[in-house]
């Protein structure tokens, strides 16, 4: 069976049709694509922050807290097992001695501790001059 040559017509006209507006999509997506590439390519500057050989002295190098060297600070846990400063399990005492010869003790209380063995140790701390930093609230 063949179609008559209207039909005929009508069909060559609607493929032709969605060729070109293929074509045209296809042009489109890659203008869209060149501009969008060009926009990163002004406003994030020539790289794509993947590291680098510079030496680091743009608008934000240096501008961190300098720590000097013998600023430590003992790490202070107190949970439901008890204290431990450095990894170590410690009593109180010990705690507050070692953490007196620190700039400072950077202290973590878990959800699980008992609420008078923080107030104790933060007590013996603030009597001993220690300054407390704590992480969390």
């Amino acid at each position: 069976m063949t179609k008559p040559s209207s039909q005929l017509a009508k069909d060559v006209a609607s493929e032709l049709e969605w060729r070109r507006r293929r074509k045209r999509l296809a042009l489109l997506g890659i203008w869209a694509t060149a501009i969008i590439l060009a926009v990163l390519y002004l406003r994030c500057g020539s790289g794509w922050g993947t590291g680098g050989k510079g030496a680091g002295k743009g608008p934000g190098a240096g501008s961190g807290v300098a720590v000097t060297p013998g600023a430590k600070r003992c790490v202070v846990r107190v949970s439901a097992e008890g204290i431990v400063v450095d990894g170590k399990k410690m009593k109180r005492e010990e705690a507050v001695k070692t953490c007196k010869a620190t700039d400072g003790a950077l202290i973590t209380v878990t959800g699980d501790a008992r609420q008078g063995d923080w107030d104790e140790l933060r007590t013996s701390l603030e009597g001993a001059g220690v300054k407390i930093f704590t992480r969390g609230d």
